[in-house]
């Protein structure tokens, strides 16, 4: 069954077809929450709320843009304010290490492997909130610019140069804490 048709259900109250809804895009959304947090306990805490904000609102949902699209939307932006709520509360941002795959040869290579892995996600969550969700939406959840812009509320033009913008940020980080390694 279609996106729309599931959402026209749970629009007339039908429990079943949210359910339908909410299996089909809770990884895609816990993977959002999860890049976006760094922490495996408040992605899945806030996946609940996303879920929980969608059922709330969807009779708001005007099919003027795939329900993904609108999911998403909801997810940034709900990642967005905890961001900054913490932010306000602490001034700081908690960077925690992430645990990710490497694919290494050695044990070294997956050492090295791994501390460069680090690295990308401490330059990551070292980007603002807006610039971090537009790299992890589209160079790691692979959205294109029109779902973008969509979820974000800008135009593609927009999505686009704020993407160059924090790719450059990105680079500059990166590029200057491979700087400091070699001067160690």
């Amino acid at each position: 069954m279609e996106d729309a048709d599931l959402v026209r259900l749970c629009q007339s109250g039908d429990m079943a077809a949210f359910e339908q809804l909410f299996h089909r895009y809770q990884d895609r959304v816990y993977s959002t929450a999860y890049r976006m947090m760094n922490d495996q306990e408040d992605a899945q805490d806030l996946t609940q709320e996303i879920f929980l904000k969608a059922y709330q609102n969807i009779s708001k949902f005007n099919f003027r843009a795939a329900f993904s699209t609108w999911l998403y939307r909801l997810a940034v932006n709900l990642c967005i304010d905890e961001l900054r709520k913490r932010k306000r509360s602490a001034n700081t941002m908690p960077l925690e290490e992430a645990i990710l795959k490497a694919d290494a040869n050695t044990p070294e290579d997956h050492a090295i492997s791994g501390d460069r892995e680090r690295q990308v996600w401490d330059a990551i969550n070292s980007l603002k909130e807006k610039e971090r969700a537009i790299i992890i939406l589209r160079d790691m959840e692979g959205l294109s610019y029109k779902e973008i812009a969509e979820a974000l509320k800008c135009s593609v033009g927009r999505v686009k140069s704020r993407l160059h913008e924090a790719r450059q940020k990105l680079k500059t980080i990166l590029e200057t804490e491979t700087e400091l390694w070699a001067e160690l």
